[in-house]
């Protein structure tokens, strides 16, 4: 049992969050989530668990930090050997969180039907990281890890083997990576914004059924986006998803409490339209059925690093660098060594949330191991920095410097439609006052490191092999044309102006 001093984060939840624990009490679901408990003892809640069955019948009262099957661990409490099932293991994100599940001890399996893979290909692109095939990919993690992850090649809109493979598993946790994560790629023309939508709405939806049904339990964490929020002008803050307790709305001489109703959403692009509709299909599932959700408006990720990617090059996750998969970090560079100028869209004073790749699973982590409640949804930013796009092409440059490039910035026409310059105010106070995390990764550590992966000898080839695949070709206009250049200028010659992001955590 840990110190007073030291207690982990999720030390005092009980029962009533535990993806084990089924309950037995007949449940009345009234609007609003307004459910009630309904039996002999009216308002009182009994369970049973699954991984207890000797202690019968009982109320949700036993602490994770009592409880045996909750072992100590460096993110806090986590069930031991807990069935995890990743939607979209094959990509950045979901390869690199399936590794550091797997050596935590749990029982990690998961789908893809490659769709990211096809998507980059059509763009005559490839991950410049070389990654084989999955079979390969999982017989290297048991090989090195010593890992044994249950993968099937599936579509997350395939219900009726989605419905079989979780009866199979029963899942105790369910992250949702499956989704097509790019605003370019939905922008491109209606048939690609027609296909962002169909697998990431219709996707998400009928996953809520299918958890329904076989796994009512079981705890989603959900990857949403930064970008749901948009960049609101009057500078109101980016509150975690919901209005806080204190909210309030006047108007008309009158005035209104706005706590826990859900936030204005201003997205940026279809593909950002189809997580805001997630964002309520979630919201409605866990009113209705009592499921459990936690909703990460995660910001830009960043980085190549983690303690289990890096222990062996064939277990490097993917690394984009095309217009529609490269997020804008590891874009700059890429282009640095290229030798293409950094390109900055407009200003360069659009300001956004970042958080590098190991921050991130860590993150994740946490949030996998204290599950929410019956009925909850829940919002987290997930974020560990606020940024201007031209500050970031300053840090890249001053770190490609370092290592013998010399970098150019150019500003281009913009692509998008969005404003260049405008407040942003963020509040991220759950990941540190709930979760207990605190970011360890700095922006100038990581970039040097992803620097240090993309000059490998292996490497510097597949970049060049692509280097037509960066400069941004789509426009939200839907014109078929580049963007013009408007400047080119050194780095350090310009002094950062404007608006400053504000980032509140405490």
């Amino acid at each position: 049992m840990a110190t007073e001093a030291h207690r982990p984060h999720n030390a005092d939840k009980t029962c009533w969050n535990c993806p084990a624990a089924d309950i037995v009490t007949n449940v009345d679901f009234t609007a609003c989530g307004q459910s009630r408990a309904r039996g002999e003892e009216e308002g009182e809640m009994v369970i049973e668990c699954r991984r207890r069955p000797e202690l019968g019948s009982f109320e949700p009262s036993i602490t994770f930090e009592e409880c045996p099957e909750w072992q100590l661990t460096e993110y806090g409490y986590m069930l031991r050997d807990m069935k995890v099932m990743i939607l979209g293991l094959d990509g950045y994100l979901g390869w690199t969180l399936a590794l550091k599940l797997g050596e935590l001890g749990c029982e990690v399996s998961g789908i893809d039907n490659y769709t990211r893979r096809d998507c980059v290909m059509e763009k005559g692109a490839h991950t410049v990281v070389p990654i084989t095939r999955m079979t390969e990919r999982l017989a290297v993690a048991e090989e090195q890890l010593g890992l044994s992850i249950n993968f099937r090649r599936m579509d997350i809109r395939d219900l009726r083997n989605l419905r079989e493979f979780m009866e199979e598993v029963r899942p105790e946790a369910i992250v949702h990576y499956a989704e097509i994560p790019s605003a370019p790629y939905s922008m491109v023309d209606a048939e690609h914004a027609i296909e962002t939508q169909h697998n990431n709405t219709l996707g998400t939806l009928g996953l809520l059924w299918v958890m329904k049904d076989v796994v009512p339990e079981s705890a989603l964490i959900k990857l949403g986006t930064m970008g749901e929020y948009g960049a609101p002008l009057t500078g109101r803050p980016l509150f975690e998803g919901m209005f806080p307790s204190d909210a309030v709305l006047k108007w008309d001489n009158r005035e209104w409490s706005m706590g826990g109703e859900i936030t204005p959403r201003d997205p940026v692009s279809f593909y950002h339209c189809s997580k805001v509709q997630d964002t309520f299909n979630i919201y409605e599932a866990c009113k209705y059925w009592w499921l459990r959700s936690y909703d990460i408006m995660q910001g830009v990720i960043y980085g190549v690093n983690t303690p289990q990617v890096s222990k062996d090059e064939r277990l490097r996750t993917r690394f984009d660098i095309d217009e529609w998969f490269g997020t804008v970090v590891n874009r700059f560079v890429a282009q640095a060594i290229l030798g293409i100028p950094l390109t900055v869209y407009g200003l360069g004073d659009q300001i956004r949330g970042f958080i590098a790749l190991d921050d991130a699973m860590e993150c994740m982590t946490r949030l996998i191991s204290s599950p929410p409640e019956p009925g909850q949804y829940d919002v987290v930013n997930q974020v560990s920095g606020l940024h201007k796009v031209r500050d970031l092409a300053e840090v890249v440059a001053k770190v490609g410097k370092q290592f013998g490039y010399e970098v150019e910035i150019q500003r281009l026409e913009n692509p998008r439609v969005e404003a260049e310059e405008h407040p942003f105010e963020v509040v991220s106070r759950a990941l540190p006052n709930t979760f207990g995390f605190r970011p360890r990764i700095g922006l100038e550590e990581e970039i040097t490191e992803i620097f240090k992966l993309l000059t490998r000898p292996h490497i510097v080839p597949r970049l060049g092999m692509k280097k037509h695949t960066v400069m941004p070709k789509t426009r939200w206009s839907g014109e078929k044309r580049d963007s013009d250049v408007l400047e080119v200028y050194e780095p350090g010659t310009k002094e950062s102006e404007g608006y400053e992001g504000r980032l509140l955590s405490s």
